[in-house]
């Protein structure tokens, strides 16, 4: 009988916990996510890679190593528990959905308590857009338009550029994961969308999450440049093959001066994450790696390789600020409830569904 009772209740106990895995959502995300082999003088970091396959996995890798290593030796050993996610060639980046979003916000066609996350959003892409545009004012030269200057405008190389996935960003990415990015679904799924539903975060165990737009994103953005470039109407034959020449000669540094932006980024990421620097010191700090970074400041910066100059002026930086008096912030000045500051549109403009 005691045997009979004892297998009844073995037996009830396995078809629970069978239950309880059938009903229980399927963590498809992160078991893609790995441990990057970073250790920088003896201390291993604690940097993470989502990646789907073992190149798009080593191309984060290179990608995230260098910049990492740079802010331990330079500003911070704390580098913190970072996750660096790799899209997939394919998916479409993350700004589409968030002007997805904002757009629906806009024409009041989401839950009133969802749309007043509006704002927050916006202020993440206006800080990732200035920091994008931090890189541009050191410009490449060659005779394509009036002044010389190969044209970056922001647009033409937003998705080549990786952005950090902090606060409604992250949620909204999660929210599009979930729907394997589906445009029609992620758009019904936010028109559906509760207040309630951005209680979770799967990110939440990491201090800084980074999107980083999957291979071959930057050598396209560098194509769309070029052929836009010759694209120009008052172009006769002859100027449109000594530009076409000009620009296949500056191309790398055209790609080099994309990636220093792509990498300056990620700096500013995990700076403004694992330091007690104000946006002005890190906007100051990004500015100074940028430098080292960009085509044909080698010779602004010092001896050394590219990771060395960045290391020493990094750290230089950081003691300049360090030696800065601490400037009190300016009292916020109260207002009515209900009343809330306009927050300026960059980034975030443009159109809601992907190109």
């Amino acid at each position: 009988m005691r045997l009979a009772v004892l297998g009844g209740y073995l037996l009830a106990t396995a078809l629970g916990q069978a239950a309880d895995k059938k009903t229980a959502p399927k963590d498809d995300f992160m078991p893609y996510v790995e441990l990057a082999p970073f250790v920088v003088n003896g201390q291993r970091l604690a940097i993470s890679i989502h990646a789907r396959n073992k190149k798009d996995r080593r191309y984060a890798e290179d990608f995230a190593e260098e910049v990492v290593k740079v802010v331990n030796e330079g500003v911070t050993k704390e580098t913190g528990k970072g996750l660096v996610i790799i899209g997939k060639k394919g998916e479409p980046h993350p700004i589409f959905v968030f002007r997805k979003f904002l757009a629906l916000a806009n024409d009041g066609k989401l839950d009133p308590a969802v749309a007043a996350r509006a704002p927050e959003l916006t202020s993440m892409l206006n800080h990732w857009q200035d920091t994008a545009d931090e890189g541009k004012g050191f410009s490449v030269h060659a005779e394509t338009d009036g002044n010389g200057d190969v044209d970056m405008e922001f647009d033409k190389i937003v998705t080549a550029l990786p952005l950090p996935l902090e606060g409604m960003g992250a949620k909204l990415y999660q929210l599009a994961w979930s729907e394997g990015f589906d445009d029609k679904k992620v758009e019904a799924r936010l028109r559906a969308l509760k207040a309630a539903d951005l209680d979770g975060n799967m990110f939440a165990r990491f201090d800084w999450v980074f999107y980083l737009p999957p291979r071959g994103a930057l050598e396209s953005a560098i194509d769309d440049i070029i052929n836009t470039a010759l694209k120009q109407e008052d172009m006769g034959f002859l100027t449109r093959t000594a530009v076409k020449g000009a620009l296949l000669f500056v191309k790398p540094m055209i790609r080099k001066a994309i990636e220093a932006i792509r990498q300056g980024l990620l700096f500013d990421t995990v700076v403004r994450a694992r330091t007690d620097f104000g946006p002005e010191a890190v906007s100051e700090l990004t500015g100074t790696y940028l430098e080292v970074l960009m085509p044909d400041t080698k010779d602004k910066t010092g001896p050394g390789t590219e990771h060395e100059r960045a290391v020493r002026s990094v750290a230089a930086k950081v003691k300049e600020l360090a030696a800065k008096p601490v400037e009190k912030e300016p009292e916020a000045e109260e207002k009515p409830a209900g009343e809330t500051e306009p927050v300026e549109q960059k980034a975030a403009e443009g159109s809601g569904s992907n190109p």
